[in-house]
């Protein structure tokens, strides 16, 4: 006889199977051709579970953000990460917001300038392969869940150490639901592959988070 106890657990086996088979085959569309989080699926990006595990000042604090710095945010989303940067560098400081959608800097427009911040943060429309700011032109760049959607990664760390001052900071961090998760032994390879060393690399149990310096 099946009781209620029985089937809530199969009903509770069959969404957690059914989940795990929608993450495989998105991870595997991945691989096979990395493409950006569509924005339709932007307010996942600032959902408050997310923000609990991720802590954006806390990681920021990590990478060495201060008052007064250039900060790059590459792949910035709706701006959660840049709007914090805003706060931490303050007003003598400067913020890039890089996202190859318009609709990703639609948002971060608006959510930045309901926090008073928009006047630190310069958004821009562009790819990873050809960031729109001079050589040596940054403190500390940022690549959050955003690495593993882009093609050519060599290329885009390459480009990412051309804007980076000499002993600038990269902060490479990922989340284990990140259908185009990178794992954090292949960041460290393709990051030194272009120069950057690894200063330290933490696991949560969410993900991870990985400090290069720029050896220029």
């Amino acid at each position: 006889m099946v009781t209620l106890f029985d089937a809530l657990a199969n009903m509770a086996l069959t969404a957690l199977g059914t989940a795990a088979g929608f993450q495989i085959t998105l991870r595997a569309q991945q691989n096979l051709q990395p493409h950006p989080l569509p924005h339709q699926f932007a307010p996942l990006l600032e959902h408050p579970v997310r923000l609990e595990y991720l802590d954006p000042p806390r990681l920021l604090d990590a990478a060495g953000v201060g008052v007064g710095m250039s900060v790059l945010d590459l792949g910035c989303g709706t701006g959660l990460f840049a709007r914090a940067a805003a706060h931490m560098v303050g007003a003598s400081g400067r913020v890039y917001a890089v996202d190859l959608q318009a609709a990703m800097l639609t948002a971060a427009t608006t959510r930045a300038e309901f926090e008073g911040v928009l006047d630190r943060i310069e958004l821009h429309h562009a790819g990873a392969y050809q960031l729109p700011l001079p050589d040596d032109a940054v403190d500390v760049a940022l690549v959050v869940a955003t690495l593993g959607e882009i093609p050519d990664k060599p290329a885009a760390l390459d480009e990412l150490r051309r804007v980076l001052k000499p002993g600038a900071r990269l902060a490479v961090a990922d989340e284990w639901f990140n259908p185009a998760f990178m794992r954090a032994g292949a960041v460290r390879r393709n990051a030194e592959e272009v120069g950057f060393r690894l200063l330290h690399n933490i696991h949560t149990l969410a993900g991870y988070h990985a400090l290069f310096i720029n050896d220029k």
